[in-house]
């Protein structure tokens, strides 16, 4: 359940792994398998990337990098053809305030700009045009251009910053593995540049991996399985994988006091680690970490709230880096919330609702079976994340999996506590009984209310499963479930002891 880290790949990262040239010949791409994995995974509609209503930007991103690739290797004409129609028939998005815009799309601008000089045939109109180099130049400005966490954020956007990048100030970036950031673009836009020999060994790492395309950002193992624990948590039911969430806690824990970058380079799994590790009692200090400088200027809402969360689990007085993280977070989310960010972030329609809730509701102030209830009612079961260009930790086509799979472990923990300290000896019988017979009338053949209110949500459950399997495997599964609860609540109820209840009840 935690080795399996599904990464989608990125057709935006790709086509810049795509523009790297062979070290042999200029003319040459290095990795022609990337560039033929452009020419064959464009939209109808001529883009590349996220065909999300609310994800044009990242549409538009992504389909411009893959023209400039093309484009520099002169094939695929057919295809730039299509995606400068494309382009044309969706620029007004890129000044539209209710698009979700990609982490560093004011490097847009200065794509454009690039495809512009190479003679490119952009259909551009002049009023949306200007809006966006207006909107870059503001965003500019309104950073401090001498702090560490902007010219983090210049590195970490290197391929898009064109002659003005300082690549030596980006290259004291570059991690253990050779990347810039687990970025496939920055760093192949680094090996273009400097022709850096541990830049190569990460992308081939790469390609080795996830085949003729790679994701926006690699590694992300440790992030994907901290926000599993996270859900688990959430949702109460993390004591049915205690042994599995123990080991990942005590390899995170390992990475933590070896200062390892896969942890503390990126804000939200800093966060996330420091947190699961303090509350599940593990001796971390806020000193060590707090908290990635270049998580600012990512204005990632999900990090942010991760920070905010991390930061009110407080064990000693005064701890100074804490309550400063808690208080430029909660100012943050504040700002996000009241403005049109999270409530145009429809992607993610419950984003909002986790940080209203969070911000209202300190972490100590929480019961926990309200608290879960909450988890449930807004569960996403949607993995999708967005940095240069959109993601997801899982494949989107079983999120219906997932949503089941969380129901169905919820209410096996209720049915469990049921079992052993709830239920009374008629009522377990009798709700075996129920689910062996099935189509019973609930509110004539339950014995109390608690059977009935339980027998109903399995049977709801059950019954919503059994139509969404049917669409995937055109037949019924709904009977073998049923089965399967049969025997796993006979074993709950320690089989024969629940024989011998029923024979004595029909005697009575």
């Amino acid at each position: 359940m935690f080795n399996n880290v599904d990464l989608s790949v990125s057709s935006y990262d790709t086509s810049w792994v795509a523009m790297v040239p062979s070290p042999n010949s200029l003319k040459d791409p290095f990795l022609p398998e990337c560039l033929n994995w452009l020419l064959g995974n464009q939209h109808h509609d001529g883009s590349w990337g996220n065909f999300r209503p609310l994800l044009k930007k990242d549409a538009l991103l992504s389909t411009l990098a893959c023209i400039l690739a093309l484009n520099r290797w002169s094939v695929g004409q057919e295809q730039i053809n299509k995606g400068l129609h494309f382009f044309e028939s969706n620029l007004a998005s890129a000044a539209d305030e209710e698009q979700q815009s990609p982490v560093g799309f004011d490097i847009f601008p200065s794509m454009i700009e690039s495809a512009m000089n190479l003679d490119m045939n952009l259909p551009l109109r002049g009023s949306t045009l200007d809006a966006i180099f207006h909107r870059r130049d503001l965003s500019f400005k309104g950073y401090g251009s001498n702090s560490e966490g902007w010219r983090a954020f210049l590195a970490y956007t290197s391929e898009g910053n064109g002659k003005f990048q300082d690549w030596e100030t980006a290259m004291k970036y570059q991690q253990k593995n050779g990347s810039l950031f687990n970025s496939p673009s920055t760093t192949a836009a680094a090996f273009t540049q400097l022709k850096n020999p541990s830049c190569l060994t990460y992308l081939c790492t790469l390609l080795e991996k996830f085949g003729n395309a790679v994701p926006t950002i690699y590694p992300l193992d440790n992030y994907a399985r901290l926000t599993m624990i996270s859900s688990l948590e959430s949702l109460g039911i993390d004591r049915h994988f205690r042994a599995e969430i123990t080991g990942v806690l005590d390899e995170t824990y390992r990475f933590w006091l070896q200062g390892d970058e896969d942890i503390f380079s990126d804000a939200a799994t800093c966060a996330m680690a420091f947190r699961l590790l303090r509350v599940n009692g593990y001796d971390v200090s806020a000193e060590d970490c707090f908290f990635n400088s270049l998580g600012g200027y990512l204005r990632d809402v999900g990090a942010a709230l991760e920070s905010f969360r991390a930061s009110e689990i407080t064990l000693h007085p005064h701890e100074s880096v804490l309550e400063k993280i808690n208080y430029w977070m909660r100012r943050f989310l504040k700002q996000e919330l009241s403005s049109n960010l999270i409530q145009a972030h429809r992607l993610n329609k419950h984003i909002g609702q986790e940080v209203d809730h969070a911000v209202k509701c300190p972490y100590h102030a929480n019961l926990g079976r309200s608290s879960i209830r909450k988890v449930i009612k807004h569960y996403n079961a949607d993995s999708t994340r967005i940095l240069k260009s959109s993601y997801s930790l899982f494949p989107p086509e079983l999120s219906d999996a997932r949503m089941s799979w969380a129901k169905s472990a919820f209410l096996t923990t209720v049915v469990d506590d049921f079992f052993d300290i709830g239920g009374l000896a008629e009522e377990l019988v009798n709700l075996i009984q129920l689910v062996e017979k099935w189509d019973v009338n609930a509110s004539v053949d339950c014995c109390s209310e608690h059977v009935q209110i339980i027998f109903s949500a399995v049977r709801s459950i059950i019954s919503e499963i059994g139509v969404e399997a049917f669409k995937w495997q055109g037949r019924s599964v709904t009977n073998h479930v049923i089965e399967i609860i049969e025997v796993e609540w006979w074993m709950m109820g320690e089989g024969e002891d629940l024989q011998h209840m029923c024979e004595d009840l029909g005697k009575q």
